[in-house]
């Protein structure tokens, strides 16, 4: 869409979130917000935010009209005081979706949109993950399911978060994003046999966020390729810190092999790290200090004999002239 060609490179990504400003025009809206995940072949928007210009924005009462004659009554309406600010949130929903208008004003005036979330709620799973149920936070919600097999076993790799569509697609603007919990699992599903079902067992879940992270992360990245040049997928693993934004602090990088799990490589306590994966290679450039002090630039190569990776070579780039 021409309207969201600045925001181009950030939407070219599977998976992740945006926030664009939109040209003026005769709706009103001044920005939007965008989550997606791969969910589907080909990516899938889970939640669009739509944000008017506030001096232009229109009338509760007229977006309210338009929802409640395509969705009927809605089945919240919450208003909240701030001293003499009114807050309104207004929300509908079927079996698939659910929309969400927000609303504000002063006490004693008629309040006007602020923004239209629209976003898809979470799927059952089904099939052969019907019986996958890992939950482990309160709000879990599924963000990326992908179907593996190592050695002809059937496994899946799962990344979850404590967020809501909605919330992703709003970034680091949500309250909740700092405090965001994650999850990443491999499981593999074991056939029935005399004595039970088939049923899903865990080989290894990384949890991050709440209390009892001390350092806290969130998932940043994950992915199943081949990594390693030898034919069969790799898990690899980002972890990012509180401050890091869309950079690293720490990589994985997983496989299985006769039925057991094996660590490629581990790397962490790393600075804002960026990193690149190319065939038998995992590249990691790291700001010496700020961004403008140069790089340290670290590459691991694959070792078959080893069956891991090893430190390959480190090189210092200097800082760009000034």
């Amino acid at each position: 869409m021409p309207d969201l060609v600045d925001c181009a490179a950030l939407l070219a990504a599977p998976t992740g979130h945006a926030d664009c400003a939109l040209p003026r025009g005769p709706d009103n809206l001044a920005r939007v917000q965008l989550a997606w995940e791969e969910t589907r072949s080909g990516g899938e928007l889970t939640a669009l935010r739509l944000l008017f210009d506030p001096q232009l924005a229109p009338a509760l009462t007229e977006l309210e009209w338009q929802l409640t004659r395509g969705w009927g009554p809605p089945s919240l309406e919450q208003l909240r005081r701030d001293r003499d600010q009114k807050f309104f949130t207004l929300q509908w929903e079927d079996a698939e979706r659910r929309a969400t208008l927000e609303a504000q004003g002063a006490r004693d005036q008629p309040s006007r949109a602020t923004a239209v979330v629209l976003e898809r709620k979470q799927v059952p799973l089904s099939g052969e993950f019907s019986s996958l149920r890992p939950r482990p936070f309160p709000g879990f919600r599924v963000r990326w399911l992908r179907r593996t097999e190592w050695e002809g076993q059937v496994h899946a790799v799962l990344w979850g978060t404590s967020l809501s569509p909605a919330q992703e697609a709003m970034g680091e603007q949500s309250p909740a994003w700092i405090s965001q919990r994650n999850y990443v699992g491999i499981w593999k599903l074991e056939p029935a046999n005399p004595s039970r079902p088939r049923r899903w067992k865990v080989l290894w879940e990384r949890l991050t966020g709440g209390e009892d992270d001390e350092q806290p992360q969130r998932v940043l990245y994950v992915d199943t390729r081949d990594v390693t040049g030898d034919g069969t997928p790799d898990l690899v693993v980002e972890l990012s810190c509180e401050t890091c934004g869309a950079t690293a602090d720490e990589v994985i990088v997983k496989t299985v092999r006769a039925g057991k799990l094996i660590d490629l490589l581990t790397k962490r306590d790393l600075y804002r790290a960026q990193v690149e994966l190319a065939p038998g290679q995992v590249r990691i450039r790291e700001p010496e200090g700020e961004d403008d002090q140069g790089l340290t630039v670290t590459t691991y190569a694959y070792d078959r004999g080893k069956g891991a990776f090893v430190l390959a070579r480190q090189e210092r780039a200097p800082p760009p002239e000034r």
